[in-house]
């Protein structure tokens, strides 16, 4: 398994303009063990997208991302940064978009 600490601007869609805050903090912080959310940066303002017709807000936050890897096909750790921006995609509720990422650290866990 490779683990991954990043912080992450995602576009994630809202319902409304009350209470923003609150119902993302809900969304992102009971995460899967997969993805666990250390900290919520920042939340912007929710803006209406003209493209979609959704309201959606900026995030920056902090993860901890699980990367499971094949027992047969083990690459570099290097070479999982190109899983990372998909990963997110995947995992984090009502994500539209992933506008930036900066990785901390990554590395390899031991099997006990």
């Amino acid at each position: 398994m490779i683990e991954v600490i990043t912080y992450a601007e995602c576009v994630i869609r809202v319902h409304s303009k009350e209470n923003v805050e609150q119902s993302i903090q809900n969304e992102l912080l009971p995460l899967s063990e997969e993805i666990v959310t250390e900290e919520i940066v920042s939340i912007s303002r929710p803006t209406l997208n003209t493209t979609n017709a959704a309201l959606e807000s900026h995030v920056l936050a902090r993860f901890v991302l699980n990367l499971l890897e094949s027992e047969e096909n083990k690459k570099n750790v290097e070479e999982y940064v190109d899983d990372i921006i998909p990963f997110l995609k995947r995992h984090v509720p009502k994500c539209n978009d992933i506008l930036s990422t900066k990785i901390i650290q990554m590395k390899r866990l031991l099997e006990q």
